[in-house]
C-alpha cells in the first residue's frame, strides 16, 4: 500500500527558531525591524531564532501578524519539535536501561537524560 501524506514521519524536527530564521531572511529584515512589524522584543527574537525560547500562544500570535503564518503553525512546529526531543531521550534512556550489566557506569547517564527528558516535558 502507497503510504500518503499522513503516513510520512520526518526524520528530524527543526526548531521554529530555524523556520523563523529563514523567513526573516526571505524578508530581508533585521532583527530591529522584525521587532517593529512584530511587536516583540529585539531579545526575544534572538533567543528564538538561536533556539533558545520556545514558540507560545503570545509570541506565536505576533509571528503571524509579522509573517503571515498562521499561529497555529507556529504552536505546532513548536510541539513537533518538543515530541521530537522527547522521543529521542526516551530513546536514549531505553538503549541506557537495556546496559544493565553496565549499570553504574551509566547510572549518571540516566539521571541526565532523565533530567533533560523533565525539562522538555515542563515547556508542553
Amino acid at each position: 500500500m502507497a503510504k500518503t501524506g499522513k503516513d510520512i514521519e520526518p526524520f528530524i524536527y527543526f526548531h521554529p527558531g530555524e523556520i523563523l530564521s529563514e523567513k526573516m531572511d526571505e524578508m530581508e529584515v533585521s532583527v530591529d525591524e522584525f521587532s517593529k512589524i512584530s511587536g516583540l522584543e529585539i531579545s526575544e527574537i534572538k533567543r528564538i531564532k538561536a533556539c533558545k525560547a520556545d514558540i507560545n500562544p503570545v509570541n506565536a500570535a505576533s509571528l503571524e501578524k509579522a509573517t503571515q503564518i498562521p499561529a497555529a503553525f507556529w504552536l505546532k512546529a513548536q510541539e513537533n519539535y518538543n515530541m521530537f526531543l522527547i522521543k529521542k531521550l526516551v530513546e536514549t534512556l531505553t538503549r541506557n536501561l537495556k546496559s544493565v550489566s553496565a549499570y553504574d557506569v551509566k547510572k549518571q547517564k540516566i539521571r541526565q537524560t532523565i533530567q533533560k527528558l523533565s525539562k522538555v516535558s515542563e515547556t508542553i
